[in-house]
């Protein structure tokens, strides 16, 4: 157990730093995590699954979500650890601009809890974070997807590399551009450097999972730069139903 000195430092720490609730941020009177009252808005991304994506999906017949069935993408499969409530997606905007990295904590030990299983089963070799500008990494202080990475590396001894990928400028505002241009720009802005011989099969690991075109234009620079197969895991994502 912790020595007196550790203890007593755990006291100060948490008294001056009140572990809070990562979904209403009330003050948590034991643990860390939930309060009681938020462990019912922990609401997780139930069967049946899309194939590709992992987004919830209304019949197991139809096994692809209407997104998937749009486009063709390059990755394997995909997990998705919540259902992109409006809770959810509140907590994932104080882990992005209001420094709560205590909620990357969680949604990485939480991901590595639900799915350390099934990427050992798929033989994933590494997390490789979506990575976000380096001006706007400078900015922030961090990248939320490398914080939630790190706590799913941990959970689930998948080691996590983050110097191979990188984003080399901004996108351009996405919002005026159709799907096509949209994938060129993504494209044009990810670069990988060549992946280690042992690195064959690689998680993307991203906060959002939307439109799914980071991912994949992620998802194609690294199978370019050696990489095998490819699967894709997001903190949370609407469900089609």
């Amino acid at each position: 157990g912790m020595g007196v000195k550790e203890e007593w430092n755990e006291g100060i720490l948490n008294a001056l730093f009140p572990r809070r609730c990562i979904l209403c941020d009330e003050i948590l009177e034991e643990g860390n995590g939930l309060c009681p009252l938020c462990k019912e808005k922990e609401v997780f991304m139930e069967e049946p699954c899309c194939q590709c994506c992992g987004r919830g999906i209304l019949r197991k017949e139809e096994s692809l979500c209407g997104n998937c069935k749009r486009h063709s993408f390059s990755f394997s499969g995909g997990m998705i650890l919540y259902q992109l409530t409006e809770e959810i997606e509140e907590a994932i905007t104080e882990l992005k601009y209001q420094g709560r990295k205590d909620k990357a904590e969680f949604f990485g030990k939480r991901a590595g809890e639900c799915f350390s299983e099934r990427l050992k089963d798929l033989g994933v070799s590494c997390i490789i974070p979506v990575p976000i500008y380096k001006d706007r990494r400078k900015k922030r202080g961090y990248n939320q997807s490398e914080l939630i990475g790190r706590a799913l590396e941990k959970q689930s001894g998948i080691p996590m590399y983050t110097e191979f990928l990188r984003r080399t400028r901004k996108t351009k505002a996405l919002k005026d551009c159709s799907p096509a241009e949209r994938m060129q720009n993504l494209l044009s802005v990810m670069e990988c450097d060549p992946l280690p011989k042992e690195l064959k099969t690689i998680l993307l690991l991203d906060d959002i999972f939307t439109t799914g075109a980071t991912m994949e234009a992620c998802t194609r620079t690294v199978l370019e730069s050696g990489a095998e197969e490819v699967y894709i895991l997001a903190v949370a994502a609407r469900a089609e139903r």
